[in-house]
């Protein structure tokens, strides 16, 4: 978002919740943003956000809008904006039930709209174990299965499908006092109803509370390397008749009413139950889609815009906004990312089906997050995947076959060659 911006021509003031190192954060960014440079970096202090808008203020440039970045930026946001005169804030009494999953699932049911049923618990034994045999996972393995997961993080960092209860007290010992994805220590663990059905995407952007839905995906969850439920990927939705999207954005906008978001992008997550044919929230977040933006070149082909574009859009051309359809219109061909899933371990010597990856009908874009000479672990989520292939095509079977073969590839074991010691990694190199 912050590349699009400057691309348009519009100075960046970098505004971070945290303080980084500068070489982390140049390590994390995609390739297409190594060149993007920021007019001035400023860190917010949570305890005094009007020192940090006045440091804003102070800058030699006019402030047009204050946009979020990603997930860790929540509450910095929602402060730097109530304490800024003249730009758009959803404000500050709603953050920490927009940030933190328990007090989301809470307010949400406390809204009269469904949500799943959950606790948060801080110890196993008398708390936890208590509300797990609630839920009747704690029967035996032919039980209702529940799911574990940190109050804070992202993706499905530290999240585990419990379908025992001894499963259920083994997971709790993995998050509890354990870092998360950014860092923060786990001092609670969210127990939840597992929630039995398909997963969907509801990406929004919401202006003066109106908001409008500018993708829908679908989460491709297999089981792989015993676990139930790995992500081989996620492709652009729409049903035959359009019934299920109309649906699943009406569901997700009166989540964000119930969340108080009446500004910025969203990022919502949601089943749809099979038992009550409606969706049930899972998450959202109050910031665009993650991902390293690879969505961008998925739905700007397809779609004619982007969540990127269209929060970008609001700098210079707002009227653009009421022009948007409540939810995308239906669209031809398809798009996909394919997340890689490895079913292998160990240094990795190379991909030799990369020149043949490239030559798919459908092919867009690869992301590799493991490098040749990095560590390829078997894939159970995010974290653990060696990258993603993004396709694009406008015929959608084309898209559905290609994944298809990648996924072939990488389970007859073809997609990574592996080597057992650095010695050897060092001789295949050679080759």
């Amino acid at each position: 978002m912050a590349l699009e911006a400057q691309l348009r021509g519009f100075k960046l003031i970098r505004v971070l919740s945290e303080t980084f190192d500068e070489d982390f954060l140049q390590s994390v960014l995609p390739q297409e943003c190594k060149d993007m440079h920021f007019d001035s970096t400023i860190h917010f202090d949570a305890k005094d956000p009007q020192a940090c808008v006045r440091e804003i203020q102070a800058q030699p440039f006019h402030v047009v809008n204050v946009l979020i970045g990603c997930e860790t930026g929540v509450e910095a946001f929602d402060a730097i904006t109530e304490n800024m005169p003249g730009v758009a804030t959803n404000g500050t009494a709603s953050s920490a039930a927009r940030r933190d999953k328990y007090k989301m699932g809470e307010k949400v049911q406390a809204a009269g709209v469904r949500a799943v049923r959950q606790q948060e618990c801080s110890k196993w034994a008398g708390e936890a174990d208590e509300y797990v045999r609630s839920l009747g996972a704690g029967l035996s393995t032919s039980g209702s299965w529940c799911v574990l997961k940190p109050t804070k993080s992202a993706g499905t960092d530290g999240v585990f499908i419990c379908k025992s209860f001894a499963e259920a007290e083994e997971n709790f010992g993995k998050i509890i006092g354990c870092a998360n994805i950014f860092g923060v220590t786990n001092e609670t663990v969210l127990v939840q109803e597992f929630l039995k059905g398909k997963e969907y995407v509801v990406d929004s952007v919401s202006v003066e509370g109106e908001h409008k839905c500018v993708a829908i995906w679908e989460y491709d969850k297999r089981p792989c390397n015993g676990h139930q439920f790995v992500y081989f990927g996620m492709r652009l939705f729409q049903s035959p008749d359009g019934h299920k999207e109309k649906v699943l954005v009406d569901y997700m906008h009166k989540v964000l009413d119930a969340l108080d978001v009446k500004h910025g992008p969203s990022h919502g997550e949601a089943i749809w139950l099979d038992s009550e044919n409606a969706p049930c929230l899972v998450e959202v977040g109050c910031r665009p889609h993650g991902g390293e933006g690879t969505f961008v070149e998925m739905t700007e082909p397809t779609l004619g815009y982007s969540q990127v574009s269209v929060m970008v859009d609001l700098l210079e051309m707002p009227y653009r906004f009421k022009r948007l359809p409540k939810k995308p219109e239906r669209f031809n061909g398809g798009a996909m990312e394919v997340c890689l899933v490895s079913r292998e371990e160990g240094m990795l010597a190379g991909y030799p089906l990369l020149p043949q990856v490239k030559n798919l009908k459908s092919y867009k874009s690869i992301e590799i997050k493991v490098p040749v000479g990095g560590k390829v672990e078997k894939t159970i989520n995010f974290v653990t995947t060696p990258g993603s292939i993004m396709l694009v095509h406008d015929k959608g079977q084309v898209v559905e076959e290609d994944q298809a073969t990648i996924h072939k590839w990488e389970e007859e074991g073809k997609f990574y060659k592996l080597a057992a010691t650095a010695e050897t990694f060092l001789r295949l190199r050679s080759f």
